[in-house]
């Protein structure tokens, strides 16, 4: 699902959330990941569902200056559905063809090869633990369509396909109320 402007609501932000990052000029509340305090911020507050706000700021919006989502996907808490979003909207589809050229405007293609090789490599190593985020339904084509492309041996020479993270369908998104993603700005309830 491409980013359309609309907001996302996603709730009141959790009181140890708002202890852990309470000390620190949030902005009225906002959080944007192209600003290197309020990464390190996100990083340090251990909450997987603001990681995966956080992944979908960064990849459909705000690009990814200070590392982010290479970081995110090597913490053993992040969600199956943030490595799904990541994978699925870029179109992995691309990838497990072999495709280099992505259609993103704001993470180029060189680290996109990367976040696409480190998905694969996590999903057949250590896999994803947690999956309790979901993703909306309309990533199920996509998926699909990946699968099929698995199964059919038409993976690209080299590529290690993400078979265990697309095994089988996401659940449907958690709506908790915790955050609203704004044009690629995380709003937190209860910051401000």
């Amino acid at each position: 699902m491409k980013p359309s402007g609309d907001r996302i609501y996603l709730g009141p932000l959790s009181s140890s959330l708002r202890n852990q990052m309470g000390d620190r000029n949030m902005l009225d509340g906002e959080i944007d990941i192209a600003d290197a305090a309020d990464v390190a911020g996100v990083k340090s507050c251990g909450d997987p569902a603001l990681w995966h706000e956080a992944a979908m700021a960064a990849l459909a919006y705000r690009g990814d200056p200070h590392d982010f989502l290479p970081w995110v996907l090597q913490q053993p808490e992040t969600d199956r559905a943030t490595a799904g979003w990541i994978f699925l909207w870029a179109e992995g589809s691309l990838y497990l063809r072999g495709e280099t050229d992505f259609p993103l405007d704001h993470v180029a293609g060189a680290k996109m090869l990367e976040l696409f090789g480190a998905v694969c490599a996590r999903s057949q190593g250590i896999g994803f633990v947690n999956d309790a985020l979901g993703l909306d339904r309309d990533f199920d084509g996509e998926r699909r369509k990946c699968l099929a492309i698995i199964q059919n041996g038409e993976v690209a020479p080299g590529i290690v396909a993400p078979a265990a993270l697309l095994a089988r369908p996401f659940g449907p998104p958690r709506t908790d109320g915790r955050f609203t993603l704004d044009d690629g700005i995380i709003v937190c309830e209860g910051l401000a």
